[in-house]
């Protein structure tokens, strides 16, 4: 291999590494509940968007393609929908639970 394609397969394999780590947690440990699972599975996966797609942003850097404008909108949307994503999980959650305290002091 030569230029930059021996760093591009690099980054490539850390991605799908990195992006697979990410997946463990929301296949392994599954909820109960189906609205927590819901979230949980939700979160991670966002977390997999966020890391597939900036190892997918860094490959074609490297390979010398220029991408920054395009990938930059795309991961701070990505990033602004996580953020918007886990305030409404938490919001949701905690009204969930605030009325089952609420149900069982009746």
């Amino acid at each position: 291999m030569s230029g930059p394609l021996l760093p591009a397969t690099i980054m490539f394999t850390v991605t799908v590494l990195a992006t697979a780590a990410f997946w463990f947690p929301a296949i392994k440990f599954s909820q109960r509940c189906k609205v927590v699972s819901f979230y949980w599975v939700g979160f991670w996966a966002f977390m997999c968007w966020i890391a597939a797609l900036s190892g997918a942003q860094a490959i074609l850097i490297i390979l010398g393609l220029d991408v920054q404008r395009f990938a930059g909108a795309v991961l701070t949307g990505i990033s602004a929908s996580f953020v918007i994503f886990v305030m409404f999980a938490w919001a949701r959650l905690t009204l969930r639970g605030v009325n089952s305290l609420v149900s069982k002091a009746k």
